[in-house]
């Protein structure tokens, strides 16, 4: 049994994507704060802009729906596929191509980008269509295993896919952090606390 495809998670840094995602957030808040202040909006308006910039930017939470898999049409191998795999001649009969489409919902970028932290074992799939597409070469008699391959192919992605959800969830804070006080000229978080206690030793 082979599974073929694209190397999930090995594709671009992760923390690039994410660098210039935040990079687009400040240069819309810094165009759009310069248009509030022109327009004479209050506190109230900022913070929608807030949240609007945020809405528009921010990294959807992202997880596969195994439960929502199905089947895509079996097929002999062709010429290119059956000599990618190297087995015999005579074997070629048994062997066919088979693939199961996996749902997902969120940022593609990270099922395909490589995170901080990650093995050099991962899992393969094409990812498009808002699904990863996972594609097996197997004989007659490997059926029976493919689901037990599958199980194990998704505890993988879902394992790898929490650290990309981790560094996703950091950016969106910073993301908000950056909003507020550009937009609204909010203190980074913890920079009251350090006035008060600044104000404390005069």
């Amino acid at each position: 049994m082979f599974i073929v495809g694209p190397y999930l998670f090995s594709g671009d840094e992760l923390a690039e994507y994410l660098q210039a995602r935040k990079a687009g957030t400040l240069a819309a808040a810094g165009e759009k704060a310069g248009e509030q202040e022109n327009d004479g909006e209050g506190a109230a308006g900022g913070a929608d802009l807030v949240a609007a910039i945020y809405d528009r930017f921010h990294i959807a939470e992202t997880e596969l729906h195994p439960d929502q898999a199905y089947f895509i049409a079996e097929r002999p191998l062709d010429d290119e596929e059956w000599a990618s795999i190297g087995v015999a001649d005579e074997d070629r009969q048994k062997y066919k191509r088979m693939g199961i489409v996996v749902p997902y919902s969120g940022d593609q970028h990270l099922f395909t980008c490589r995170p901080t932290i990650y093995s050099a074992h991962q899992p393969q799939a094409d990812v498009r269509d808002g699904a990863l597409h996972m594609i097996w070469f197997l004989n007659e008699v490997e059926e029976d295993q493919l689901e037990n391959n599958f199980k194990r192919q998704i505890a993988l992605i879902d394992r790898t896919l929490e650290v990309t959800q981790w560094q996703a969830m950091g950016c969106n804070q910073e993301m908000m952090e950056d909003l507020k006080r550009e937009i609204l000229g909010a203190a980074p978080a913890g920079g009251d606390a350090a006035a008060e206690k600044a104000g404390n030793t005069e």
